[in-house]
């Protein structure tokens, strides 16, 4: 009797928890500003095994409103962004691996401030500049000592710069990996359109995990990246920059993992409004699901920690799976 308890307490609660299989969201600082810079997006720092491809879509929408005006500088940031991402990871051997992503991206005056107001008041975060601002318009506009140098109030679309890797598995083990990265951003966006920078970016990587216990996993990111001159405010842009990445993800029941991330990067423009220069530290919280015949599906939202420096809000949806 004990035994028949046993058994079907085992099939109705199913297969025991699994550790985490967690990487982090795919995610970073989606400004419509610096998303055409190449900070590369979250790295795997264990990469495919022979003969093993992996895919990725993902969706980033995010929305952004923020307004700076002093007796030098105007400054308004009033846009949404959403970015399609199809991403491609290929074993080239034992130590080896290639990335590339195909991005398509929108900037608009969206359909998100509504919501993103309620979302704020909800949870008591502060509403930054949307009081000023009207609702779901396109403004992107910077003027410095009397001279306009950007503006855009246009809906755009297209083809954004396109990213291409190469991984190299500096160790692994089966709790630890580290992987180093090489990255080239192609300028195949339009940097009018802000869905590219108008140049080639370069960007060296570290990727790290460590598995910490069974349910526990910490990894991280670090990004130093050399940018070249862009067709966006180039006599003000910086010519490097670097980013960083780190989280912990927790097996919080079965194949449901929870995961927490920071991700920061410094300035792209060398301009007096602080907020416009780029510096940014942004906060995700989300969760992986991880189904039977391999797809993981993931859900993440972001907010900004210093507020206006990176969009008020963003939502990460992704799928993944490994052939």
């Amino acid at each position: 009797m004990k035994i028949h308890v046993a058994c079907l307490f085992t099939i109705l609660a199913g297969p025991l928890p699994l550790a985490t299989h967690a990487d982090a969201l795919l995610t970073r600082n989606q400004s419509p500003l610096l998303a055409s810079f190449g900070f590369p997006g979250a790295l795997p720092a264990r990469l495919p095994g022979a003969g093993e491809t992996r895919v990725a879509a993902t969706l980033n929408w995010a929305n952004a409103a923020a307004v700076e005006a002093t007796d030098r500088y105007d400054y308004t940031l009033d846009a949404e962004l959403r970015e399609l991402r199809f991403r491609v990871e290929y074993a080239l051997g034992p130590s080896f691996a290639a990335f590339m992503e195909l991005p398509w991206r929108e900037v608009s005056g969206g359909s998100l401030d509504g919501f993103v107001e309620d979302w704020h008041d909800l949870f008591g975060l502060p509403d930054g500049s949307r009081g000023k601002l009207p609702r779901n318009q396109l403004l992107v506009e910077y003027g410095q000592d009397g001279e306009l140098l950007l503006h855009l109030d246009r809906e755009t679309s297209g083809i954004a710069d396109i990213p291409v890797a190469l991984g190299y598995q500096v160790a692994a083990s089966d709790r630890n990996s580290l992987a180093a990265w090489l990255t080239v951003k192609l300028p195949t966006g339009e940097a009018n359109g802000f869905t590219g920078s108008g140049a080639t970016d370069v960007a060296l990587s570290l990727s790290g995990q460590s598995r910490l216990a069974d349910r526990w996993e910490l990894f991280g990111q670090v990004d130093a990246v050399w940018l070249g001159q862009g067709e966006l405010l180039p006599t003000r842009q910086e010519s490097f920059a670097w980013s960083a990445l780190a989280g912990l993800s927790w097996n919080a029941w079965r194949a449901l993992d929870l995961t927490v991330q920071l991700h920061a990067n410094s300035r792209v423009f060398d301009v007096v409004a602080t907020d416009f220069a780029g510096d940014a530290v942004v906060l995700t919280f989300g969760g992986s699901y991880l189904t039977s015949g391999g797809w993981r599906f993931d859900v993440g939202v972001s907010e900004d920690v210093n507020v206006k420096a990176s969009p008020d809000a963003s939502f990460n949806f992704a799928v993944r799976r490994a052939f």
